[in-house]
């Protein structure tokens, strides 16, 4: 007995351990609770934080919007209780950038990350450096830079460095006129004033901004050396301590750092300044700064040798990395178009701790560039350096003939042992020359359009771009359209393979050339007509020296469908005879139909039961007609040929009909030929 009851007993247990493990949907309705949706919006290209970028979330209930700070945040509760469906969505748009929706669930909270990539088509690039204006020209990190635009104003922060980039969104004009502020505690600000063109970057180099000495800030600079190499040193830490205030920052790629303090009122203010950094040993300085002044102290800090960061392999002082230090220029023109033609570079030699090699330890660093640009004569010079007193070495990619990217790769074969080590690729952009006259085609997707009698019907536009190397001119070229029918795309901008597209509508004003400017081009009004629906449509942009580069292209607007066929009076077909008719097929100004237009021809006879009499018609075409932009021949004037087809000839007069029938993109017609065959 006992034994059934602790076999029961195991039995319900099981059972409520199973019931309590099964999943439970997630709830919505009262009660629910609530979800937090949180991310970061940053460049897909840089994965630098976007600030200003609208962020919606749409739920079952409603829309949810805000903007994201200046690290790129973004954060949502939602309400679980007030909805009825966990599904949304979250999307995310910023002026210059290629907006983005992502589908997700409410459910439970999320970290959604969205990556966004930059609409190059219409975009302009503002760039540079924010410094104190001293002999120091220390970088200001945290001043705020604001660009405005006619009914838009953007912002951003500079980062440690000093550095900034606002992207802003032309839409349709190639040019604007901007507003250009700058302004940071405990300094005067700026106003520059300038134009930015569509598809270009402006870069600023270095802004200035001039102490207040009226403020009541005042301003703490400096930078840390290694003090063997005296090379700056990035990403020490460095530690402000006063009475009003406690900060730290990160040293710059140039070993900067500053603070803005403010001083509440007080004359002057006393403090300390540490540097941390690993592999060096702590250093530390007392200082005094007064309101609307700076204070500048240097670091040099001593290498730790006492850490346990210690090789004391052979070739641990030897070169074991090559790390690049810096690039003049990530994109080059082709050789002769007026651009930058070269492009420097420098190269560090490191050893086992990270640290650049001293002169005692130098070492020979070949250059290779890999690319199609270098078929067209690119290439490097110096082709191999030694290494100086800081490891470093330089030299100068310099550009070609052909367009196209390369791979700038540095080897160092060590002396020591032989050991050969290779640095990272560095990819650099060789950009193609300037449009050529000899090298812009323009063409249309039809010669002749049915467009006439029609509004916005249209007819694509394709211009070919190529620089006086052959070569594709640099992507996102402007090319500019103008027509003397309808309305063309104003402009169009060159894709990776040198083409730009637009769009031709028909509509007023309506085409008509006159004759005598047809003539020029050696049309006749046999080909032509009086000139109505034919217009022209030209492409252009500029090439070196701002020399204009044209091309233009003559089109057909084609109208409704016209049939005339000249028949004999009382038209009677002796028996066993042929009548050849001529048939006029065109447009109602007497110009050629549009391509695919189809002609067909049907003959309606009757004769009597039991015998073989027949009537035939042949000579119009049978394929679809070509895309025809003259009058002539085969294109809009063609012979019908009528014939008794009964052997011997019809033995008595029979009534028959031939229907014309013309059907395709100028509208369906026909017409038809009444006539008697027999004797």
């Amino acid at each position: 007995m006992k034994s059934k009851l602790i076999s029961i007993l195991l039995a319900i247990v099981f059972t409520l351990g199973v019931w309590s493990c099964k999943d439970v949907p997630p709830e919505t309705g009262a009660g629910a609770g609530t979800s937090i949706i949180q991310g970061i919006v940053y460049d897909i290209n840089s994965s630098i934080a976007i600030p200003n970028a609208a962020v919606y979330l749409a739920t079952s209930l409603r829309t949810d919007s805000m903007y994201t700070g200046t690290d790129g945040k973004y954060r949502f509760e939602v309400d679980l209780g007030a909805i009825q469906d966990i599904n949304a969505t979250l999307t995310v748009r910023k002026a210059g950038y290629i907006s983005r929706s992502l589908d997700l669930s409410v459910a439970r909270d999320s970290l959604v990350d969205v990556g966004l990539n930059i609409n190059m088509a219409t975009l302009a690039v503002i760039q540079g450096t924010v410094r104190d204006s001293s002999v120091y020209l220390y970088p200001l990190r945290n001043a705020t830079v604001l660009l405005t635009l006619p009914g838009y104003v953007d912002s951003v922060v500079t980062a440690k460095e000093g550095t900034f980039r606002l992207t802003t969104d032309l839409v349709d004009r190639d040019s604007l006129q901007v507003i250009f502020t700058v302004y940071k505690t405990g300094y005067r600000t700026k106003r520059l004033t300038f134009t930015i063109f569509k598809g270009l970057t402006t870069d600023l180099g270095d802004v200035l901004l001039a102490v207040d000495k009226a403020s009541t800030v005042t301003q703490v600079f400096g930078r840390v050396f290694d003090d063997q190499s005296k090379l700056p040193i990035t990403n020490a830490t460095v530690t402000l301590v006063s009475n009003l205030m406690t900060d730290s920052v990160f040293t710059s790629f140039s070993g900067d750092y500053s603070f803005s303090i403010d001083l509440q009122g007080l004359p002057s203010l006393q403090g300390l300044l540490k540097v941390d950094k690993n592999g060096y040993k702590s250093q530390s300085s007392t200082f005094t700064s007064e309101a609307g002044k700076t204070f500048s102290q240097d670091f040099y800090i001593i290498r730790d040798t006492t850490t346990a960061i210690r090789d004391t392999s052979a070739t641990s002082l030897f070169a074991h990395s090559i790390a690049f230090v810096s690039l003049s220029a990530r994109e080059i023109s082709v050789y002769g178009v007026g651009g930058t033609e070269a492009s420097i570079v420098v190269w560090e030699a490191r050893d086992s701790l990270g640290f650049p090699i001293d002169i005692d330890h130098r070492d020979t660093i070949e250059f290779a560039l890999v690319g199609v640009p270098v078929s067209g004569g690119a290439y490097v010079s110096p082709a191999r350096a030694i290494t100086n007193a800081s490891g470093r070495v330089a030299t100068t990619i310099n550009s070609g003939t052909v367009s196209g990217v390369v791979q700038f790769v540095a080897t160092l074969h060590r002396d020591i042992d032989g050991h050969i080590i290779r640095s990272t690729p560095v990819i650099i952009t060789i950009n193609a020359g300037l449009p050529d006259q000899a090298h812009f085609s323009i063409g249309a997707d039809q010669l002749n359009f049915a467009g006439y009698d029609w509004l916005a019907r249209p007819d694509g536009i394709l211009v070919q771009v190529g620089d006086k190397y052959s070569n594709p001119v640099k992507v996102n070229t402007a090319v500019y359209f103008n027509t003397t029918a309808g309305v063309v795309t104003a402009s169009g901008f060159t894709n990776i393979t040198s083409h730009a597209r637009v769009t031709l509508y028909s509509g007023n004003p309506l085409p008509k050339l006159s004759l005598a400017d047809l003539a020029q081009y050696g049309f006749t009004p046999a080909e032509v007509g009086d000139g109505t629906g034919y217009l022209w449509v030209k492409a252009q942009s500029l090439g070196e020296n701002s020399v204009e580069v044209t091309d233009s292209i003559l089109l057909l607007m084609s109208a409704s469908s016209y049939i005339s066929a000249t028949v004999p009076p009382n038209f009677h077909l002796d028996s066993g005879t042929c009548v050849q008719i001529p048939v006029t097929i065109s447009d109602r100004f007497g110009n050629p139909l549009a391509p695919g237009t189809q002609i067909s021809t049907e003959v309606k006879f009757s004769p009597p039961e039991g015998t073989n009499w027949a009537v035939r018609a042949t000579g119009l075409p049978d394929d679809p007609l070509a895309d025809y932009l003259i009058r002539g021949p085969n294109r809009t004037d063609f012979t019908l040929t009528v014939c008794d087809a009964t052997p011997g000839g019809t033995p008595q007069a029979m009534p028959f009909v031939v229907t014309i029938r013309v059907t395709g993109p100028n509208g369906n017609v026909y017409t038809n030929i009444n006539g008697v065959v027999g004797p």
